[in-house]
């Protein structure tokens, strides 16, 4: 028997999400997980991962939203949208992980699902995610446009020096890593690796 849900359809999940229905989210939130899960764990990833995954994909998702980057479209589901965000996160994470020095594989064997804190994490992410759109919104031009083209666009560092006129890749990067950095301190996600 199934149950009725008030986003029984891509269209009305995408109208609640614009008017900022907590709820809308929530439910985003367990329907991303449930469908990215599965790819991460079999790609080698863990719940922690899933969960970064999930969070920055809903992140974007709200940043495109609210800079009207993302509008509904009858042919195209708006999960099919957010699930490609969210395999892009992944890969991008995977490929800064193969940078950095290996992380033991028993410490990631030892981070099973907890049931219990599903709830918890619902919370948080959505006290995050309003703290994101806040702290966006007041954050200057520049890093504002430098964050929505390097995450958003994937413009390269030289793409954006020249977009923000600044006089090289490295500065672009620098100022890039300084914005993002100042933006997770405003909401709390200091510990977030870039």
């Amino acid at each position: 028997m199934s149950v009725f849900h008030p986003f029984y359809n891509q269209r009305i999940l995408y109208q609640s999400l614009l008017a900022g229905q907590d709820a809308a989210f929530e439910y985003l939130y367990k329907l991303l997980y449930h469908r990215i899960s599965g790819y991460i764990f079999a790609t080698g990833g863990n719940p922690t991962d899933t969960k970064t995954v999930v969070h920055e994909s809903i992140i974007t998702l709200v940043f495109n939203l609210h800079y009207q980057k993302y509008a509904w479209q009858e042919e195209a589901e708006l999960m099919t949208y957010v699930t490609s965000i969210a395999r892009n996160k992944w890969s991008e994470m995977r490929r800064q992980v193969a940078r950095q020095v290996p992380i033991e594989a028993d410490d990631q064997l030892n981070n099973a699902d907890n049931p219990y804190q599903t709830a918890a994490d619902e919370q948080d992410f959505e006290q995050r995610r309003l703290a994101v759109e806040k702290n966006l919104a007041l954050m200057g031009d520049k890093c504002r446009r430098c964050i929505d083209l390097f995450y958003f666009q994937q413009k390269t560092m030289h793409e954006i020096a020249a977009l923000l006129g600044w006089a090289s890749d490295d500065v672009a990067k620098k100022e890039k890593y300084r914005c993002l950095k100042k933006l997770r301190q405003l909401v709390g996600l200091s510990n977030w690796n870039d």
